[in-house]
């Protein structure tokens, strides 16, 4: 953020276009690291000292968050095709703020994670007991329901989803032009 605003002085920006790199850096910092972090906790897990879970966990999940921050840049990139100004300087400052999160992603976290080691791990793996929903964890057990109860789950992911959009039957798509104005006020009556 604070090369963006330095920019700021060579390249006029709207007000929302700090907020919307902004939100698209944080958004996509936070699913990187939890991706690392989700890695590296199965590595110390597994009994792998915290400096190798570290580089195991970039070394494994890194390449998947080089690709999707690539994506991610390349699309927002993109928006200097269409040719306005306004959105072109917002893709660009969204883009540089999303680099900037997978760079910090793939060098500072695996340091901070090291150095973290253990601590990182739920208290119960801590100590050795597990806690919880039992020794398998709750994906196994999630897994059990959503088997055992194989025809209402799909039958509510699809009709829970589809009865939250029926409001937008009455929704009206599309720009306002003249007809959504105020009417004009009347001209005063000449009094005499």
């Amino acid at each position: 953020m604070g090369g963006l605003f330095a920019l700021s002085g060579v390249v006029e920006l709207t007000s929302v276009t700090p907020v919307l790199a902004l939100m698209l850096g944080l958004t996509v910092g936070i699913d990187y690291s939890l991706f690392i972090t989700s890695r590296y906790r199965q590595f110390l897990a597994e009994g792998v000292t915290p400096e190798e879970a570290a580089g195991r966990a970039v070394g494994t999940a890194g390449s998947a968050v080089v690709f999707a921050g690539a994506t991610v840049v390349i699309a927002l990139a993109g928006l200097s095709v269409v040719g306005i100004p306004c959105l072109t300087v917002m893709g660009l400052a969204a883009a540089g703020i999303v680099a900037v999160a997978v760079l910090v992603t793939l060098t500072l976290l695996p340091a901070f994670l090291s150095y973290a080691g253990a601590r990182v791990l739920p208290r119960g793996q801590r100590t050795g007991r597990r806690t919880g929903a039992g020794a398998e964890g709750f994906g196994h057990t999630w897994g059990r329901v959503v088997t055992r109860l194989r025809v209402p789950i799909p039958l509510a992911g699809v009709l829970g989803p589809g009865a939250l959009t029926l409001p937008a039957q009455d929704l009206r798509l599309a720009l306002p032009d003249a007809g959504t104005a105020a009417p004009a006020p009347r001209p005063a009556r000449p009094t005499t």
